[in-house]
């Protein structure tokens, strides 16, 4: 029962590192802005809009938007990010041209305003 309990307690220790212990990196973002769409394992980040736009758009209406950036970010979403969040994107390798533009996510930091 004590092997059971400290192999727990170091599973849930490493979930809890896994998941919180990430830090920036040290190059600039890619892009900041608003989530438009948030899921398990991509999120929608337009930059380009208000607040109040990313409460209410949906990805068409992102597709006919002009003058905006826009990246679908593949990265685990743990409940952490949601829709309407102001975010900063670091992506880890290439970037997939086309609109919204897609990449791999390396870290996303939520701005608190």
């Amino acid at each position: 029962m004590k092997r059971l309990m400290i192999l727990l307690g170091a599973a849930i220790m490493a979930v809890f590192v896994f998941f919180t212990w990430n830090e920036p990196p040290e190059r600039e973002p890619y892009i900041e802005g608003y989530i438009v769409e948030a899921g398990f394992m991509r999120q929608l980040v337009v930059h380009g809009i208000t607040n109040e736009q990313a409460a209410d758009l949906s990805l068409d209406d992102v597709l006919e938007l002009e003058g905006i950036d826009a990246i679908w970010v593949r990265k685990f979403n743990f409940f952490q990010y949601r829709e309407g969040q102001k975010v900063r994107v670091w992506v880890d390798g290439g970037i997939e041209e086309s609109f919204p533009a897609q990449a791999k996510g390396d870290y996303i930091e939520v701005i608190r305003d």
